[in-house]
């Protein structure tokens, strides 16, 4: 009874708070700012309107944390008698429209996960039936919210094309796991990135950590291209940072092999062919494991047409030419 006569004592003076708030906006009194006033006596309704709304929450949620009743205050405050109207419509529905008890329709499926280490031994029926669960629209959501969990735990570099496709399905659900998978990763990157420039900014960079720095950077940002994160004109604005950083660095210290190969690598997706040959061979004479260059200067010689020299180039690889993706292409050129 305490408790009923507490919530209509609230609800009386947040209706008062209100038609004074409006009452000040309509006819101000002489001398005031009729936009001030009626903010500070908007917020005070908002106020009486968010304890009124506690003291009724429903039993069967806890206690209000400070997020909801902010955002109720804030509703209120921005939105007036619009916002009081929305909570009060929400507390008659919970209060007059019971919850479901019987719950013996839910279930509990553990996230599927994908073992890198079995993927040469994959049959490729498998990846087909997984593509069929994403592509087919009538598929049932479970089995695609399944098809996507899978995919978000594959390597991004691999599944970033088919999740950016995903982003326009037609479930909510889908497209939000497919965002959560491609921003959280962007964003992973870029926090390191705006940290590593922030100091370089600062007066506190040291002389002797920069051009660490400015390799961490070039690495950084060559890994947003390397994981499909960015596509048209910022692929091209990462691509110059990866080029424009590498470039630092070589000029400070020759001996940088790694950044020669970043180096080509930009060179051959710009196809400046001549300038990818140059560094891929700055990067051998510099030691540069020759398994990872051998690759490149293969692809180096299909586009200047000199199809002789790449079977030549792909028989000198050690334990590269275990890896899966090459041995099809290995096996092509040794025909």
């Amino acid at each position: 009874m305490v408790m009923r006569g507490w919530v209509i004592l609230l609800g009386v003076l947040s209706l008062l708070a209100q038609v004074l708030a409006f009452h000040g906006l309509v006819e101000p009194g002489p001398g005031e700012m009729p936009l001030l006033v009626f903010l500070l006596e908007q917020a005070l309704a908002a106020a009486l309107t968010t304890a009124c709304y506690a003291m009724v929450w429903p039993s069967f949620y806890a206690m209000p944390a400070r997020a909801p009743l902010l955002h109720v205050f804030l509703t209120c405050w921005f939105l007036p008698l619009a916002g009081a109207a929305i909570f009060l419509a929400e507390m008659l529905v919970q209060r007059f429209v019971p919850l479901p008890l019987d719950r013996s329709h839910l279930g509990r499926v553990d996230t599927p996960e994908f073992n890198h280490h079995l993927l040469p031994h994959i049959a490729h029926g498998v990846g087909a039936r997984l593509l069929a669960k994403l592509t087919t629209a009538d598929a049932p959501l479970s089995s695609r919210l399944s098809a996507v969990i899978s995919l978000r735990s594959m390597p991004l570099r691999h599944t970033s094309g088919r999740l950016t496709e995903l982003l326009g399905d037609g479930s909510d659900e889908i497209r939000l796991l497919a965002y959560g998978a491609i921003d959280g990763a962007e964003k992973d990157i870029m926090k390191q990135i705006f940290e590593i420039e922030s100091v370089l900014k600062g007066d506190d960079a040291q002389e002797s950590t920069v051009m660490t720095k400015w390799m961490r950077l070039a690495e950084l940002y060559w890994e947003l291209i390397y994981q499909n994160l960015v596509m048209g004109e910022v692929h091209q604005y990462v691509l110059a940072q990866v080029v424009d950083y590498a470039q630092r660095v070589v000029q400070r210290d020759g001996n940088r092999t790694e950044m020669y190969y970043l180096l080509a690598r930009c060179a051959l997706i710009r196809r400046e062919i001549a300038a990818a040959e140059q560094y891929l061979g700055f990067a051998q004479t510099g030691g540069f494991p020759r398994d990872r260059l051998i690759p490149w200067q293969a692809e180096v010689a299909f586009h200047r047409g000199d199809y002789r020299s790449i079977p030549v180039l792909l028989k000198k690889l050690g334990d590269g030419a275990r890896l899966p993706q090459l041995q099809p292409i290995q096996r092509y050129w040794s025909r």
